[in-house]
């Protein structure tokens, strides 16, 4: 069986939960570094990949796929490994609504609205604390969402065992902590931030961390 390549670069929060999900099922693959912020996912090559110019996109055997949530269950059902998907339906599904809220609400209110001003800031006249502050409750919202559809006592989103949620929402995390405004909402969140310290152990965490 070929290694599979991902596409994407290495800060995405998306290429770096797939980059996670690869590390937990111990795969081998390539990884082919988009130059995001040079604009090359809006050039008609990555465009053959990936319609909708978002990354990552990924390729295995030939059979090109994007879309985060289908490259995860692609993985996990592909290679060997510990599985990545809950036998348990009421878990697994669970699993999949938090996917859900990170997807529909939790990029934007968290990286787009706040991460990205931060990062992104105009140098002379730095971040726009006005438009940050009025979009950390709506971050500080989903979170708590989040924390709502925990299964109590477990060390991850749904379980003793990690999944897909727990991969899409570490790397997001990571970036929302470096500001005021995250671990300020992580202090009023303790089965979160319970995880939050549960996570960070993760080798496939740890592996991956972006170079900045």
């Amino acid at each position: 069986m070929s290694k599979p390549t991902l596409y994407g670069p290495t800060f995405n929060t998306y290429t770096r939960s797939m980059r996670m999900v690869l590390a937990e099922k111990a795969v081998d693959y390539d990884l082919v570094e988009i130059d995001m912020l040079g604009g090359a996912h809006h050039q008609p090559e990555y465009k053959k990949r990936h319609p909708f110019e978002r990354l990552p996109a990924f390729e295995h055997n030939g059979f090109a796929i994007y879309e985060s949530n289908a490259i995860a269950h692609y993985i996990d059902d592909a290679f060997p490994g510990p599985r990545l998907a809950h036998p348990h339906i009421h878990r697994r599904t669970r699993d999949q609504q938090i996917v859900e809220v990170i997807n529909s609400y939790g990029y934007k209110r968290i990286v787009t609205d706040i991460v990205v001003r931060y990062f992104f800031a105009d140098k002379a006249k730095g971040p726009d604390t006005a438009a940050i502050a009025a979009a950390a409750p709506e971050a500080e919202h989903v979170l708590a969402a989040i924390q709502d559809l925990m299964l109590a006592s477990d060390p991850y989103l749904v379980g003793r065992v990690i999944s897909f949620s727990d991969l899409l929402l570490a790397p997001i995390i990571a970036y929302f902590t470096q500001f005021q405004e995250g671990t300020r909402a992580m202090a009023k969140l303790p089965k979160l931030a319970h995880w939050w310290l549960a996570i960070q152990q993760r080798p496939s965490f740890t592996a991956t961390a972006p170079k900045m």
